[in-house]
């Protein structure tokens, strides 16, 4: 009769056995320490954060089976969620790939969103951003023209300007007014460029005398819109437009960070 106990020793020495048995030590030993990796903890704070994002939605507590429903659904989500980054989805899906960046730019950049810039941040963001903020300056004014080619144009021209002088209404003074709204731009293109600057630098509600190449003018600037405007009306957008700056500032200099910890090497 064979010896069993002989032969189940010879049997032990096998290296296979061996090698399976350190195996399963090993795959016990990781059950031990990590736990079943298909064992899915619901702890009492994930119960009420479910709780907590039904109230959010829908504006009130919910019901017992209503709380069950939602458990049940993110128990679903989780397993399926899960299930995939097993299967390695997250690597293969270009867009949950990009989605998981952003993720991580977005925490980087989240201790910014609480700051509120100072009012010294605020000045040095916008003496180095004012170009942003900035409009045209617009001349809103009234010109009559005296055309060279009626030789009695500077004594038509002179006699206007008095009666103007004495308070005589432009309207009733039998020349067309013309107006406009230009930037310096179109004043240089209507008036060319030395009439512009001079409109430029008119003091306000005053007729002056002006001269093109073919007409002598009378001119009155009435009103100048645009520039920059007052630092406390600006105050709230140079705040938003910082926030967003300082964020972009602190999620690329993580993504700095984090590409300096990793090598990348050409495959052949």
């Amino acid at each position: 009769m064979p010896d069993s106990s002989g032969s189940f020793a010879r049997l032990l020495r096998e290296p296979v056995i061996h090698f399976l048995f350190i195996g399963a030590l090993l795959f016990l030993g990781h059950r031990l320490i990590a736990g079943d990796p298909r064992e899915i903890v619901v702890s009492a704070g994930l119960k009420a954060d479910v709780e907590r994002r039904f109230r959010d939605e829908v504006g009130r507590a919910p019901t017992e089976a209503e709380l069950t429903a939602a458990l049940d659904r993110w128990k679903r989500e989780e397993a399926l969620y899960r299930e995939a980054l097993r299967e390695g989805l997250d690597r293969e899906d270009a867009a949950v790939r990009t989605v998981l960046a952003d993720k991580l730019r977005a925490r980087a950049a989240q201790p910014m969103a609480a700051r509120q810039p100072t009012d010294a941040e605020l000045d040095a963001w916008l003496a180095s951003h004012r170009s942003q903020y900035e409009m045209p300056l617009r001349y809103d004014f009234e010109f009559v023209a005296f055309p060279r080619s009626d030789s009695a144009a500077e004594e038509q021209r002179s006699k206007y300007r008095s009666a103007l002088a004495d308070g005589a209404d432009p309207r009733t003074l039998g020349r067309p007014i013309v107006g406009g709204n230009f930037t310096r731009d179109k004043l240089a293109e209507k008036f060319g460029p030395q009439v512009s600057d001079s409109i430029c630098k008119l003091p306000l509600a005053t007729w002056q005398a002006l001269e093109t190449d073919d007409s002598l003018l009378l001119v009155r600037v009435n009103q100048v819109d645009g520039g920059l405007p007052s630092r406390e009306s600006l105050r709230p957008i140079l705040a938003v437009d910082w926030v967003s700056a300082m964020k972009k500032k602190a999620a690329d200099e993580f993504v700095e960070s984090v590409l300096a910890r990793y090598r990348f090497k050409e495959s052949p």
